[in-house]
């Protein structure tokens, strides 16, 4: 499964969804390297994110009625790379040239807004993160 989680705004992105992660601490389990791993947080009660502290990989575990389903790992990354990474060039382009208040290609706009809202980002927190932010 494709997980990712979103720094600084700190959400997950799971099966096509963005979510929250309530903060949680206390014993995650154990990772492949044999270190122990930390509860990082937790969406509603159904998917635990967890890092391992000995050589921080983060892997995320999926319950289903409380029952343990699948365990996977998950990439970090940060807000401008995830964008990148779920969006054309040229809608990337317009959110930042949107965010810094530079003429912005509308119709690229509108496709990256509508893609950000159905995977349940808010617009406005992203242009705020994105202020100040040169195209590569």
């Amino acid at each position: 499964m494709r997980a990712y989680i979103i720094n600084p705004i700190q959400k997950i992105f799971f099966e096509g969804r963005v979510y929250d992660i309530e903060p949680a601490n206390g014993f995650g389990g154990f990772c492949d390297c044999g270190g122990i791993m930390s509860q990082r947080g937790w969406v509603d009660n159904w998917l635990m994110v967890a890092e391992c502290e000995s050589c921080w990989k983060v892997e995320a575990f999926l319950y289903d009625d409380y029952r343990f389903v699948e365990r996977f790992e998950v990439k970090v990354l940060a807000l401008k790379d995830f964008l990148n990474e779920i969006l054309t060039g040229s809608e990337f382009e317009a959110l930042i040239q949107k965010a810094n208040g530079a003429n912005y290609s509308y119709n690229s706009f509108s496709r990256a807004k509508r893609k950000l809202e159905e995977m349940n980002l808010r617009l406005e927190d992203i242009l705020k993160y994105l202020r100040g932010t040169q195209l590569p």
